[in-house]
């Protein structure tokens, strides 16, 4: 569950309260930015329990385009003519 509400701490503030923040971020899945200056210079951010995840997190991968909808596929119907094949079975049937 991820809280909309952005939480920035100072530097300060992580060095006294980092076992909290930390646990604040495992347990709610919230990213947490740290400030100098009133300026962000970092996150921390809870990781990806997925690998594939982990991996894009890191910018190693890039996510594929997601696949279409089953209903947005146009298909057409299929309008194969079996007569033939079943005229030649039946001819070959005969003969034996």
């Amino acid at each position: 569950m991820r809280s909309y509400k952005k939480l920035s701490v100072g530097i300060k503030e992580l060095k006294d309260r980092a076992s909290e923040i930390v646990a604040l971020v495992h347990g709610t899945g919230q990213i947490v930015s740290i400030t100098r200056n009133q300026q962000e210079v970092a996150r921390i951010m809870p990781v990806p329990a997925d690998a594939h995840e982990r991996l894009i997190a890191a910018g190693l991968v890039q996510p594929g385009p997601k696949p279409r909808l089953l209903s947005d596929l146009k298909l057409k119907p299929y309008t194969s003519d079996a007569s033939r094949a079943i005229d030649i079975i039946v001819r070959d049937r005969e003969e034996e």
